[in-house]
């Protein structure tokens, strides 16, 4: 690949192993050669052989792990580089969604599979199946794509019509975007996420460096349309932890981390007290399953470890930091 911004990726990823050599070094040298903005557009090749036993924890590892390595390799040159994930097969997408993204630098990899998904068009179809490593997309070969519902195959996890989640969603990073997008593949019909409001925020670190409720607000409904067009997205300031969790009966499902799963059950006590049934509990844990790079080259592990670890007050005293080393007189 030669060194030209990069800004797009278009993946297939096997859903049920972890990523192969040539897409590790893909995602490095387009996190090396981009400065601004890379979305990696994935397809979960094989998703109909996957059990509902293991599907959920395989997808939100897939997307942890992409993330890991692209976001680790730009924390190794300090890059601030935004790095989206986007699931082409639940993004719903239509031809006039991808007319940004074909004006862009993108490269494509078909990790050695002979056809592409069914409801990609054949134009990209075609493509892909001819992609190397090194391989470059034509703007024909993106300029549409369908991604309906009707065509896409049964998710081996199972899927709410109404799903919740919440957060803080502070200066908006990996771990979110991993949260939020398991959240969007949990759902049908709608997301209904909660937002910290200001007034709870008061006792953070660093307080004076928190993005205020709209400006998260925001970045949180343009992160969820980026990663699915179909579903109804209503945000909500949260005032006490329960929020709409506790009132509204058709949230079927809340997705939290691994380290919010104890205290989450506190939420359906609320609902029974309230007469509601209690939602499904759907956790996920920022593990990516290490790639043969990986075990191989330990300082890229350490990195990637660290991109999906990174805390929103993590965020923030590297900002206070910068900010007091800025005002520091010359001498």
């Amino acid at each position: 690949m030669d060194h030209a911004p990069q800004r797009n990726l278009f993946l297939l990823v096997d859903l049920d192993s972890p990523l192969s050599q040539a897409h590790t070094d893909l995602l490095r040298a387009a996190a090396d050669s981009t400065f601004d903005e890379l979305t990696v557009f994935i397809s979960l090749e094989g998703i109909e052989r996957i059990s509902r036993e293991t599907g959920w924890t395989q997808m939100q590892r897939r997307v942890a792990e992409i993330y890991a390595v692209a976001a680790g390799q730009a924390l190794q040159r300090d890059s601030l580089l935004k790095i989206d994930v986007v699931p082409l097969d639940f993004s719903a997408y239509a031809a006039e969604d991808m007319e940004p993204y074909a004006r862009l630098p993108t490269a494509a990899i078909s990790k050695d599979i002979q056809a592409a998904p069914e409801w990609w068009p054949s134009e990209m179809r075609d493509s892909m199946s001819r992609s190397s490593p090194e391989a470059s997309i034509d703007r024909a070969a993106v300029a549409s794509t369908n991604c309906a519902s009707s065509t896409r195959a049964a998710t081996p996890w199972t899927a709410y019509p109404h799903v919740a989640v919440g957060g803080t969603f502070d200066h908006l990073h990996v771990g979110h975007k991993i949260l939020l997008t398991a959240t969007a593949l949990a759902a049908t019909k709608r997301v209904v996420c909660g937002i910290s409001a200001d007034a709870l925020l008061e006792k953070k670190k660093y307080k004076q460096l928190l993005e205020p409720y709209r400006q998260r607000e925001l970045n949180v409904l343009l992160f969820l349309r980026k990663i699915r067009k179909d579903l109804i997205v209503e945000l909500a300031p949260l005032t006490e932890p329960c929020g709409p969790t506790a009132v509204d009966a058709s949230i079927g499902a809340l997705v939290v981390s691994h380290e919010t799963l104890e205290g989450s059950r506190a939420l359906n006590v609320r609902r029974e007290e309230n007469g509601l049934a209690p939602m499904q509990l759907m956790p996920i844990d920022l593990i990516a399953t290490p790639s043969s790079a990986d075990r191989t080259r330990p300082m890229h592990a350490s990195a990637e470890n660290t991109a999906l670890k990174i805390s929103s007050t993590a965020i923030r005293a590297a900002l206070a930091e910068k900010q007091q080393r800025g005002s520091r007189p010359l001498r």
